[in-house]
């Protein structure tokens, strides 16, 4: 097999991504050994004579594991070949180039009047922005030689609704209504709309779904499949996903009739919530103008706003109709507002705040006697969010709010600023049913198809974020393959993912240590990993401690803790001290997630490839997915127990062997 890396130059394959984001250079010791990489959305997952696809066709596997690349995949390579002419160069990239992420289809029947020769075609669902606006539109391309070549359709777009939120088209073939379905997300009211055809040209549209769970982000990458609940074929529910900006994606569980998707009533009762705002006098809220603020430059010349400006993605969280943004001349333009005059009466002031998140470049202030005393830049994230200060050395002062853009690219927003006794609850995560509580896990879609002796869902997500893809040393890998089932509990049926046993291949030198009680730190001199690639299973039971867990990554004062908290009942992983995480400010961070103490029992299934690491607890009940940076000499393993004792039952390693050779 040709080098994985190599083969798999994916910043010459993957159309959503730029190919400045795979710049490794001096960060290779990071590069993950068994992961597909490198890589942005998954897209164009589909399946066709004994091989599943990946990413539009370019890369091909027997097993969801190991890839290859495909003709195309060659092809698209040499776009970025130093030895070719920049004219063949951009020729080979405008006959690959498709549009942003989507879905490939066999079109078995050929409705589509597309194939040749009895073949039945694929065909490919994309999105691209249109001019002059910025509208993202659908396109439609075919192939009729396994995604070697596309032919545009002549017709275009196929489909367009007037909005530049609408993308990232999911098509499956409906078999009980005999027709096509479309389920496309719709960012800018947190909608997935669905449509219908009989010869995947002509869409009409049949209904919407939403707002529901998670609606302060960016709703995009939907997915929709059926499952059997505990594996009973007789009982068949239809998962509805949707990925979330700025964090990973929410699912739903409900029925598809081939027009509506309606979801189970118990389950739409856990989604609801009170909407929350903190109690407080209102200092400003952009309802009337900018009142008496001062205004310098130009970056704020179209604020307020009531709506993302033109080439800006939807702004969710809003407050009323208005609120303040920099984004004039599509984040080109620099200035600031500085607010009137007033006088500090409470302890706190709360405000929404988002952005970019570039300090002290894009900042809101608190201006005391003209002196900046509070700070705070944007989230990197399409919604504006709570946060706030603590002010209550200055109670009694004169104050000023200013809000600045000094960026020559990016964009600050603000709305509903606050005089409050108390600080803002500040939530990263909405109440919503996440697929993973973890910061690197979007744009998860599965297959579209499979071979016909294959019963399983599989899906796969990107592993990378938003608020920092474009700066991280490793910027885009994908998660690993993960099968996906449906299991009852007494609260109701939730997803669960585990990882596929295809992986059960890549197994090397085994280790395994004798069960041990312990209180404290136990460090099983037997578990000595030679690197950073490793699959881990730990069983926890007999548990008296209050918390407990293991840590990875440990040496040269780094360490990641993947920790249980009994009285919470919650899953975490703390990345804060994990290895690198310069590159911005926002990197070092615990995620956590909910996870019933069912039995006085934990089993962790981890999967660690030197950049990432991957927790499956309790059989996938609870999953969280984080990027991390340890130096490759880190790489002891310990446990620890506070406040309690807790027993280790089983705890096997198993080194993995890398899928470049």
């Amino acid at each position: 097999m040709i080098n994985f890396i190599q083969k798999l130059s994916l910043s010459a394959i993957i159309i959503s991504i730029s190919s400045n984001l795979y710049g490794q250079v001096d960060k290779e010791k990071y590069n993950p050994s068994y992961h597909f990489y490198p890589s942005g959305d998954p897209t164009g997952l589909f399946y066709k004579d004994g091989l599943y696809y990946n990413n539009w066709g370019t890369a091909s596997s027997s097993d969801f594991v190991h890839w290859n690349l495909t003709e195309s995949g060659l092809l698209r390579r040499k776009a970025f070949d130093p030895s070719l002419s920049q004219k063949v160069r951009d020729s080979i990239r405008n006959i690959s180039r498709l549009g942003g992420s989507g879905t490939i289809v066999v079109d078995e029947k050929n409705t589509s009047g597309l194939g040749i020769n009895g073949n039945p075609p694929l065909i490919s669902f994309w999105h691209n922005d249109s001019e002059p606006w910025g509208n993202q539109v659908i396109g439609l391309a075919f192939s009729n030689d396994k995604a070697k070549t596309w032919t545009r359709y002549e017709k275009y777009p196929i489909l367009d609704i007037n909005s530049r939120e609408f993308r990232d088209p999911k098509v499956f073939w409906h078999e009980p209504t005999n027709k096509w379905v479309m389920a496309i997300g719709w960012a800018e009211v947190a909608k997935i709309k669905f449509f219908s055809s009989s010869n995947l040209i002509d869409w009409e549209f049949m209904s919407d779904f939403g707002p529901y769970g998670a609606v302060e982000g960016v709703w995009e990458c939907v997915d929709l499949f059926p499952l059997a609940i505990d594996n009973d074929p007789n009982n068949i529910k239809w998962v509805l996903s949707i990925s979330v900006q700025p964090l990973s994606g929410q699912y739903f569980i409900g029925d598809f009739d081939g027009t509506r998707f309606t979801i189970d009533s118990e389950f739409a009762m856990d989604l609801k919530k009170d909407d929350y705002k903190p109690l407080g006098e209102v200092l400003f809220d952009f309802e009337r103008g900018l009142d008496d603020w001062k205004m310098e430059g130009t970056a704020f010349i179209e604020s307020p706003s009531s709506q993302a400006l033109l080439y800006q993605g939807a702004v969710m969280g809003k407050e009323g109709l208005f609120f303040a943004n920099s984004h004039h001349d599509r984040g080109r333009s620099t200035g600031k507002i500085i607010s009137p005059v007033f006088r500090i009466t409470k302890d706190h002031i709360n405000f929404l705040a988002g952005g970019n998140h570039i300090p002290n470049d894009l900042s809101i202030n608190l201006l005391v006697d003209e002196k900046i005393v509070r700070s705070q830049t944007g989230n990197n994230s399409g919604g504006l969010q709570w946060t706030g200060w603590n002010v209550s050395e200055f109670k009694g002062e004169n104050a000023r709010i200013e809000i600045v853009d000094k960026a020559p690219n990016g964009a600050i927003l603000a709305d509903h600023f606050l005089m409050c006794d108390d600080l803002a609850l500040i939530a990263e995560r909405e109440k919503a049913f996440w697929v993973d509580y973890g910061p690197d896990f979007f744009a998860v879609r599965a297959w579209n198809n499979y071979a016909k002796n294959e019963d399983r869902a599989v899906w796969i997500g990107w592993m990378g974020s938003w608020r920092y893809g474009g700066k991280e040393p490793v910027r885009g890998i994908q998660s690993i393959p993960r099968k996906v089932e449906l299991k009852s509990f007494s609260e109701g049926v939730r997803l669960l993912q585990t990882p596929i046993k295809e992986l059960q291949g890549l197994r090397g030198k085994h280790l395994t240590v004798a069960g041990e009680t312990f209180e404290g730190i136990w460090n099983p001199k037997k578990l000595n990993p030679s690197k950073n690639s490793y699959e881990l299973i730990v069983d926890f039971e007999n548990i008296d401690a209050d918390e407990f867990g293991i840590k990875i990554g440990v040496g040269n004062n780094q360490q990641t803790i993947i920790g249980y908290n009994i009285s919470e009942e919650k899953l975490y992983v703390d990345r804060r001290d994990s290895g690198l995480d310069d590159f911005i400010s926002l990197f070092p961070q615990i995620n956590e997630g909910p996870l019933k103490n069912r039995s006085n029992h934990l089993r962790l299934h981890i999967f660690v490839d030197n950049c990432s690491v991957e927790v499956f607890a309790n059989d996938g009940e609870t999953v969280i997915s984080s990027k991390i940076y340890p130096d490759p000499s880190s790489v002891g393993i310990e446990l620890f127990s506070n406040l309690g004792e807790v027993k280790v039952n089983r705890l096997e390693m198993w080194e993995l062997e890398s899928i470049t050779q």
